[in-house]
């Protein structure tokens, strides 16, 4: 596969662990969904007690790169079934 830039990589493999990640869903779609993620634990943690609300996994909907711009279906026209990790995306 040809990545839009290093940064987009190493965010996807960072994807479903603590922190920021990126990953395309194809679940339940005609074209795919590029997500960015945020988690604000690791999978399996703890969820922490708490006084106020805590989001612990975020998810937004990007259509370009956030690091080099990139047309994000355009560039991964031909492999972003590579790039499907639908498991990872918030059900709702």
């Amino acid at each position: 596969m040809e990545w839009c830039c290093a940064v987009f990589k190493g965010y996807f493999e960072m994807a479903g662990s603590r922190g920021f990640g990126v990953f395309s869903s194809t679940q339940n779609r005609s074209e795919p969904a590029f997500i960015l993620q945020h988690r604000a634990i690791d999978p399996d943690s703890p969820i922490p007690s708490t006084d106020f609300p805590l989001s612990l996994v975020s998810d937004v909907h990007i259509q370009f790169c956030p690091w080099c711009g990139a047309n994000l279906r355009k560039q991964y026209a031909k492999s972003y079934e590579e790039l499907d990790r639908s498991e990872l995306q918030i059900k709702g």
